[in-house]
């Protein structure tokens, strides 16, 4: 092939635009509401990378040109091979790794992946350097074609794109995060992936806990209404379920703008603070929080678009050079811009973006935590921050939304604080089960120091079971077992029973237990309920039932969201009696999807 005929240009730009522009624009397309940037922000960014790296190439061989022609011919046989082998990568060896979401990849036990990957990249690699006058001379027209075909997929997916997220257009402040009101408060808490049972077995091996628990009703019977975190969050929040009538985005605003918990305290001049951890799972808007303020700081867009390029890469690259991507989580290009910018290490991939006080992190409680403990967990610097930031005002009321990521997985503080990486299982998630308590004991007895507990309304829940993490349903510690006693193995009913625990105002004595039947929808009416307010919320107040109460509760349970904004088909269930029980579910025979609700014949 004549060398001024060489595909030059079409091997950089397929190569550039695939790292640089395609691959990270289909993850961001894909999962736009798992991000915290704009595309537009995404594209200014590829399009600078992907110009710097196409000079850098143009240099690279206009080098090798003077060396002399073989080594041209060489090089960039070698770049269409690895371009296309990115391609190929990106695109149709998607391996499953799971959500990454925190959990351990057990990278030991996928070697297959990397076999199978390290035998595609060293032959089609070692093809294109002995076979490089052939493989030229078809890199134009693979290229031109493959650039197409990416440039009209990305297309699509930006015409098909929802409506933008609300999140993306604001920041959550977190200056007032621990000031309180001396006259009302609304607090909840939310301990994520906190299964019923376990709370029953810790509170029956340490009964002094139920003493430390003044005030409290722990709610033993309980369902969440999804298996999973953020529709869970937003049924808890506004009592209504989401079927897939709507596109997720439209239906948020419809439900969080009506007669929500957060929207009618803070139309009622009361000052409202929501800290998430899942970012979708809110309508982000000042008429629903005081702390949601509009704008996007610079350093969080550059951790948006980090982390997206962190997937991309993860994506892109052969099985054994992963995991120096993901790095435990912690992530490649995320972990420098963290270093740069001097913030703390995030744990997810939708990390929420806040406005940060200018005051450095520092360990204030040198005889409750460690300092390993400190640096290693968020839920510790919660903790600590709070007592000794918290503060009350003479606000009308305050209502706090606080949601930290314990005992879900990774496990990484055992009964004693200590923290430390400790492999799934039941008698691990009891121990970060219990730290959970002790620490929530530890806020309860704070909130009495500075005498804001009798008048505060105080709910502590788990948004779901474990049962997607690997935990099973245990009856062992005392729980009704029913007629059957067969408890519940599927990983979405275990998964349908978080813990509740409610105190109400100026409620006290020690803990009781209640198998009453209740549902997450039931908090906002217990909410209303408590502080006399004449809103007619979905659900029934816990505190108007009872055990003998007959109820039938509604469960919806889904295979993840489409990037159209809805979620897969929904299988709805009514549960009625003790929730762990098999004998107490049945199927209604209705699916939800995004086109309609689909009756089964019974």
């Amino acid at each position: 092939m004549n060398k001024a005929n060489y595909p030059i240009l079409p091997v950089i730009a397929f190569f550039a635009l695939t790292l640089f522009v395609f691959g990270p624009g289909t993850v961001y397309l894909t999962n736009s509401v798992e991000f915290t940037n704009s595309y537009l922000d995404l594209l200014l960014v590829g399009s600078c990378l992907f110009l710097v790296s196409a000079l850098a190439f143009r240099l690279i061989f206009l080098a090798l040109r003077a060396i002399g022609p073989g080594f041209l011919e060489k090089g960039l046989a070698l770049l269409f091979g690895a371009a296309l082998l990115v391609w190929l990568q990106g695109n149709f060896l998607l391996w499953n790794y799971g959500p990454l979401d925190g959990r351990y990849i057990p990278w030991s036990s996928l070697k297959l992946n990397g076999y199978i990957d390290g035998g595609i990249w060293i032959g089609l690699l070692a093809a294109a350097f002995v076979f490089s006058p052939w493989v030229l001379r078809i890199a134009r027209k693979v290229c031109l074609i493959l650039i197409l075909v990416q440039l009209v997929y990305g297309a699509f997916l930006f015409i098909k794109q929802p409506e933008t997220p609300s999140f993306q257009k604001y920041t959550v402040d977190i200056t007032n995060k621990f000031v309180f009101s001396k006259s009302k408060n609304v607090i909840m808490v939310i301990l994520d992936s906190f299964q019923t049972d376990v709370f029953n077995e810790i509170i029956q091996e340490n009964p002094d806990m139920r003493q430390a628990l003044d005030g409290f009703t722990y709610y033993r019977n309980s369902l969440s209404g999804y298996p999973a975190t953020e529709l869970s969050v937003a049924l808890m929040l506004t009592g209504k379920f989401y079927d897939n009538s709507l596109p997720f985005e439209q239906w948020k605003r419809d439900a969080y703008m009506s007669d929500s918990l957060p929207h009618v305290l803070k139309s009622a001049g009361w000052n409202v603070d929501i800290y998430p951890d899942v970012s979708y799972s809110l309508y982000y808007s000042n008429e629903i929080a005081s702390n949601f303020i509009k704008g996007v700081p610079l350093a969080e867009k550059i951790l948006g678009i980090a982390q997206v390029y962190d997937i991309s890469l993860f994506r892109c690259l052969p099985h054994f050079i992963k995991p120096c991507v993901y790095n435990d989580q912690a992530w490649l290009f995320k972990r420098y811009c963290l270093e740069i910018l001097r913030k703390p290490r995030p744990s997810k991939i939708h990390s929420t973006r806040v406005i940060r006080t200018g005051a450095k992190r520092k360990r204030h409680s040198r005889l409750l935590f460690s300092r390993k403990t400190y640096r290693g967990s968020p839920v510790i610097r919660f903790f600590d921050q709070m007592l000794f930031e918290s503060r009350t005002t003479d606000a009308k009321g305050a209502f706090k939304f606080y949601h930290l990521m314990i005992p879900h997985i990774p496990l990484v503080l055992d009964q004693d604080f200590r923290y430390q990486s400790m492999p799934v299982n039941r008698v691990n998630f009891k121990k970060y089960a219990t730290a959970a308590v002790k620490l929530m004991i530890i806020f309860l007895e704070h909130l009495q120091k500075i005498g804001i507990y009798d008048d505060s309304l105080v709910v502590i829940l788990g948004d779901h079971g474990a049962g997607h993490q690997g935990q099973v349903f245990d009856l062992r510690a005392g729980m009704p077992k029913g007629d059957g006693g067969k408890a519940v193995t599927e990983a979405s009913r275990i998964s349908a029973m978080p813990l509740v625990l409610i105190k109400l105002h100026s409620a006290r004595g020690e803990m009781r237990v209640s198998d009453a039947p209740v549902s997450l929808g039931d908090v906002p009416a217990t909410v209303f309920s408590d502080l006399g307010l004449p809103v007619q919320a979905p659900g029934i107040p816990m505190q108007a039932l009872d055990d003998s109460a007959r109820r039938e509760r509604r469960f919806l349970t889904y295979a993840g969201r489409d990037i159209f904004s809805y979620y897969g088909d929904m299988t709805e269930y009514f549960v009625s009696g003790f929730g762990w029980l098999n004998e107490s579910w049945r199927p209604s025979g209705r699916i939800f999807t995004r086109n309609g609700v689909v009756i089964l014949n019974k």
